[in-house]
């Protein structure tokens, strides 16, 4: 049974990791974006607020997608018996 949990453990571990790797390059194109933004001489005001709302979300979910793989780690080493004690 520990080694069917620990199985699910890591495919749960490894479907937040992508989602983390998803998250991260929307937030580098989020960044990239409102750098390009911030260099237009007529800077419009909506556009450039939606851009910094759009990369705070993408990095709470990026720290959230974080937080999820840290504690699937964290079962996984216990579960197998590493975890330090």
């Amino acid at each position: 049974m520990t080694h069917h949990l620990q199985q699910e453990l890591t495919s749960l571990m490894h479907r937040w990791q992508e989602t983390y790797r998803e998250d991260a390059a929307r937030l580098r194109l989020y960044q990239r974006e409102l750098a390009n933004a911030r260099r237009l001489p007529a800077r419009p005001r909506a556009s450039i607020t939606l851009l910094l709302r759009q990369c705070a979300a993408a990095r709470r979910m990026k720290a959230h997608a974080q937080q999820r793989i840290q504690g699937c780690q964290s079962r996984i080493s216990l579960l197998s018996g590493t975890a330090i004690q």
